[in-house]
């Protein structure tokens, strides 16, 4: 299938344009980047910055000499990777570094345009910008002609393709004649997997079979353990696309990591990175059921001694957290309870059988009177979302966490809550604490008929609604006998 309009040049029109002329001799030994703005003849500062995992962070500093030459000039060699030249904050160009780092380039501030007079890498990457600005202003004034009506539709998609033609088959010359440098794995890196049409297939079986094949060769263009990629400023945004858009549920997000962290095991800096890259998405993320995703690559990588670089500290402190959620995750049954009411007599979790359109659905609640949270939500709970299913099948499990019977007693009376299944466990026998991380409090768990958990820790809205959408597939169940 052809690409109308491939992903680089997005990538690229957001780059300063450059043009090129001939590489000299590569400098063996450190680096030297002379930079001449024609505009600048006092002695301010320059900096060299580089892009690394998503944010960029400043390298060096150069002053101009009062006639508009400024250098960085360094005794060890730059990491490969695209830098940028910054005058202030609104001032800058990029700059890609390869091996041969005696890189040479004059301009001005006016247009930030300048020109690569060495730097072999540097060159090829500036002769690509060149040539891609100058197709996206084809692109732009295609598109434009074609609003004003000037061109019709079958012109216009002609020429568009002529154009994607051109930008791909540019592409894969500048892969193949400067293979072994940075710059070609940069090329290609930017360039979308081409997703076959699958027309052997029936129709209804395609989507699927393109959304697999772009999930399974979504990186076959990018060698993850190549650390020059972590440089780059489209490759974490990449990484962020592959995991919000081609792995949308949460049970499937540890299997897709996993690929990504073993992929990158060529490399220590890559490897750690990505590890810490995917632990970090699961640990930040609101979506519910993540935790599920990290605590599996706890478990497989850094509570392993997979993570060599982790300190003993931050180690003993995912161990807690692990076993905080290692009991209660999303889908796993819920564990039973065995509690006391109110008259002392003895209840468990497991005698909330589901029978006769009762109990379909528990809600494990925690709480205590002094939580602020629990005041304010509690009576919400009871009043606006027990009321309205309590007799289409919705039960609620609450329970006391902590040995002050009164204090206890007083706030079911407060709040009129007796038609709840209230409990609590002044012996401490059930270990409630460690089933359910009750040790913070309101803790929301919602369980299903099979008793597993669906949902947890959500605002009263969402278990209303998650709540109606049962309701609703059940009743469309019950329309089909």
């Amino acid at each position: 299938m052809k690409r109308y309009f491939l992903s680089l040049l997005a990538i690229i029109c957001v780059m300063t344009s450059f043009a090129a002329k001939v590489a000299p001799a590569s400098n063996d030994k450190g680096y030297r980047i002379e930079v001449k703005m024609s505009d600048i003849k006092d002695t301010s500062n320059v900096f060299l910055a580089f892009y690394y995992n998503g944010k960029t962070y400043s390298k060096d500093t150069a002053k101009f000499d009062g006639k508009g030459t400024a250098v960085f000039r360094g005794d060890k060699k730059l990491d490969e990777g695209m830098y940028i030249v910054y005058f202030k904050q609104d001032k800058f160009f990029d700059l890609m570094v390869g091996k041969d780092q005696n890189i040479k380039l004059k301009g001005d501030t006016t247009d930030l345009m300048p020109v690569v007079s060495a730097g072999a890498e540097s060159i090829m990457f500036s002769k690509l910008v060149k040539f891609m600005s100058d197709k996206n202003k084809e692109r732009h004034d295609l598109v434009e002609n074609k609003k004003a009506g000037k061109i019709d539709s079958v012109a216009f998609e002609a020429k568009l393709k002529k154009l994607s033609d051109e930008v791909e088959s540019f592409q894969q010359k500048e892969i193949e004649t400067n293979k072994g440098t940075f710059y070609s794995e940069f090329v290609k890196g930017t360039i979308s997997v081409e997703i076959p049409d699958f027309a052997e297939l029936p129709d209804t079986a395609r989507p699927m079979a393109r959304y697999q094949y772009t999930k399974n060769h979504f990186f076959d263009n990018i060698n993850l353990s190549d650390p020059r990629f972590l440089r780059t400023p489209y490759f974490p945004g990449k990484v962020d696309n592959y995991m919000t858009r081609l792995i949308p549920v949460p049970d499937s997000l540890f299997a897709a990591a996993d690929v990504l962290i073993e992929k990158s095991r060529g490399n220590d800096e890559t490897y750690q990175t990505m590890l810490s890259k995917m632990m970090n998405y699961g640990l930040k993320s609101n979506m519910m059921g993540m935790d599920k995703m990290w605590f599996q690559i706890a478990e497989k990588y850094y509570l392993a001694g997979q993570a060599p670089w982790a300190d003993s500290s931050w180690i003993e402190d995912l161990k807690a957290e692990c076993k905080k959620v290692c009991y209660n995750m999303i889908g796993m049954q819920a564990k039973n309870l065995k509690m006391l009411r109110q008259d002392s007599s003895r209840i468990q979790l497991r005698d909330l059988r589901p029978e006769n359109g009762k109990n379909e659905f528990v809600l494990v609640y925690f709480f205590e009177p002094s939580c602020g949270h629990c005041k304010k939500i509690t009576p919400v709970l009871h009043d606006s979302v027990y009321v309205k299913y309590k007799d289409k099948g919705f039960e609620v499990f609450c329970c006391y966490t902590q040995t002050d019977k009164k204090e206890w007693v007083d706030f079911l009376n407060k709040h009129n809550l007796h038609d709840w299944v209230n409990v609590w466990d002044p012996n401490r026998e059930s270990y409630f604490w460690e089933f359910y991380d009750a040790t913070v409090t309101p803790g929301v768990y919602l369980l299903n008929k099979e008793r597993k958990i669906v949902a947890k820790k959500i605002s009263t809205e969402s278990l209303a609604q998650i709540l109606e959408e049962e309701l609703v597939k059940r009743k469309e169940k019950e329309n089909k006998k």
